[in-house]
């Protein structure tokens, strides 16, 4: 009977040193949030001080945000603000019409290949005849190299 007394006794000390633990932590947090609020209001005062908006202040810190948000990005314990806006991102871009891959590959097709219409290219010193759909062939391009664009262009047949 004493020992269950004993018993009872340890584990509400452990829960009330658990209980100040927490209660630390609480204080923590309240603290960090005061010092949001106050960060916050401190902005506010800052924009009417120098007659800016505070979107002005995010514009001239956009570069800094951008890298610290990148960085965060692959990380995995990142925040859950960092998965909701990858898929607010991702919506957006696909709403669009648009995907990150999409763009990257378009840009570097369009900058990477020279533009020929589609039709068939005979090559007069081979004879060699070759089709362009949507893509340049292989062995468009190896003319295009060897011999440029332009004269390439007036082998269309």
């Amino acid at each position: 009977m004493f020992q269950e007394y004993d018993q009872i006794e340890q584990q509400i000390a452990e829960h009330q040193a658990k209980i100040e633990e927490l209660q630390q932590q609480r204080e923590q947090v309240e603290r960090k949030k005061q010092g949001v609020i106050a960060f916050d209001k401190a902005l506010v005062n800052l924009a009417a001080e120098y007659d800016m908006a505070e979107e002005e202040f995010f514009v001239a810190r956009a570069e800094e945000m951008v890298n610290w948000l990148v960085g965060q990005l692959n990380q995995e314990d990142a925040p859950d603000y960092i998965q909701s806006l990858k898929s607010r991102v991702a919506r957006s871009l696909k709403r669009e019409g648009d995907s990150p891959r999409r763009t990257r590959r378009a840009v570097a097709a369009k900058s990477s290949e020279p533009k020929l219409e589609t039709g068939h290219y005979r090559n007069p010193y081979t004879g060699a005849t070759v089709e362009k759909k949507k893509r340049n062939p292989k062995q468009l391009n190896d003319w295009i190299a060897e011999h440029d664009l332009e004269t390439v262009k007036t082998w269309k047949i």
